[in-house]
């Protein structure tokens, strides 16, 4: 006989890659998932499917059908995929459990181990039939698990340990925008989701979001555990999902308001800085304490006002200077823009009509976005990169052919 269903989640690692390929890659046929067996592509989309149902889409093709989660165009105010982590599987132990200890201790202020058991026999599984008897072992596991997730607090009475509710979330009125800011736009932002649901009731976010990266709370376990480590300055073992471990120093966390895309930035034996995509780490193991981290710290903040992004290496630094043209009194916007934007940088204007920004860089490319979108104004540009240099030229230069086929091209380099 075939196994039933289950729609729990055991390893939230699981989860998390097919929910990632459904809500990014998308339109995958079962034939195609390569990952694991077909019993357990449909497994999973059957979880998906349940926990995020008013997202979830299929199509059906000459393929065969293809799933997809679809997120409609109005803006949202909270993210949907915060579902995948209120799910948790149990037995029927835990289901038992989890209801008729919150009930004691609503009716008692606190009680100990053995006050709960004798209690739960006698009001509970005495009622029924060939039920099974609970020992005390069972029970200490489910309150010490409870104590470790904040539901119960322990607390010493006449020399025994007795266990009671912890009292409901209390949150100023003031916290509550802040919580539905935090959840939505910072590393860490389920745990904001979590405070919310213990509130009594219901509240609605006054914020929406043009530029939604939502996908970021499937890599939440990764990102707290690598907070974790920082704050408390100890060695971190990465394992990728390409099967590359390593052994660093956490240092940072980045995170692109442009993608939403979330870097590690740490120590490969104490001295290569390097950046790893979160969304490629299948798991993070807290190790030992570093010595001296705040020396390592003191250096990366040297290092770190020489990359314009996550993207660091041993090469020596690159000058860039460009000649930009902005008029003053008429686009003084594209000036405050430029100081907003322009990180380690410096711009200064030489005439009515010129700014000159200027800037040193271990890599010249991470900065080819920001410099293209003054495309137009750019008068000049001189960099000890002349590699850099050529390719940026030549990219414009084809720019420019492309929407002006029939006339010569001619920048002066």
């Amino acid at each position: 006989m075939s196994r039933s269903f289950n729609e729990l989640i055991k390893d939230f690692n699981t989860i998390r890659s097919y929910a990632r390929e459904f809500y990014i890659n998308g339109f995958k046929h079962r034939e195609e998932f390569q990952e694991k067996s077909l019993r357990s592509y449909d497994n999973e989309r059957r979880r998906i499917e349940s926990f995020l149902s008013e997202y979830t889409e299929w199509e059906q093709t000459a393929q065969g059908k293809t799933i997809r989660l679809e997120l409609k165009q109005e803006p949202l105010d909270t993210n949907p995929l915060f579902k995948l982590w209120q799910t948790k599987s149990f037995t029927k132990n835990d289901v038992f459990l989890h209801f008729t200890i919150l009930d004691c201790l609503t009716s008692y202020e606190s009680l100990s181990l053995s006050e709960l058991t004798e209690l739960l026999h006698q009001e509970y599984l005495n009622h029924f039939d060939g039920a099974p008897t609970l020992s005390e072992i069972t029970i200490r596991n489910k309150l010490k698990e409870y104590s470790g997730l904040g539901v119960l607090q322990e607390i010493e009475k006449e020399k025994r340990l007795h266990y009671q509710l912890v009292a409901p979330l209390s949150l100023e009125k003031k916290m509550i925008p802040v919580l539905h800011f935090y959840k939505e736009v910072l590393p860490g932002g389920v745990i904001g989701q979590f405070l919310l649901n213990k509130l009594n009731q219901k509240t609605e976010s006054p914020f929406t979001f043009k530029h939604h990266f939502i996908v970021h709370s499937l890599d939440e376990e990764i990102v707290l555990t690598i907070l974790a480590a920082i704050t408390e300055h100890r060695y971190i073992s990465v394992y990728q999902y390409n099967g590359k471990e390593a052994e660093l120093i956490p240092l940072s966390l980045y995170v692109s308001t442009e993608t939403g895309r979330q870097y590690l930035v740490g120590l490969l034996h104490k001295n290569l800085l390097t950046s790893i995509r979160i969304d490629n780490i299948k798991e993070v193991i807290l190790k030992e304490p570093v010595e001296q981290y705040l020396d390592f710290q003191e250096q990366f903040s040297e290092k770190k006002e020489t990359s314009w992004n996550g993207s660091f290496n041993q090469k020596p630094l690159k000058k860039l200077r460009v000649l930009l043209q902005i008029l003053e009194g008429y686009e003084d916007y594209l000036m405050t823009r430029i100081a907003r934007e322009q990180r380690m940088g410096i711009s200064y204007r030489i005439d009515q009509k010129t700014v000159v920004f200027e800037i040193e860089l271990i890599d010249l490319f991470a900065i080819n976005p920001f410099l293209r979108t003054f495309v137009g104004r750019i008068i000049s540009i001189e960099s000890t990169d002349k590699e850099w240099e050529t390719l940026f030229i030549n990219d414009l230069k084809e720019l420019i052919a492309l929407y002006s086929p029939s006339k010569e091209v001619k920048i002066d380099d």
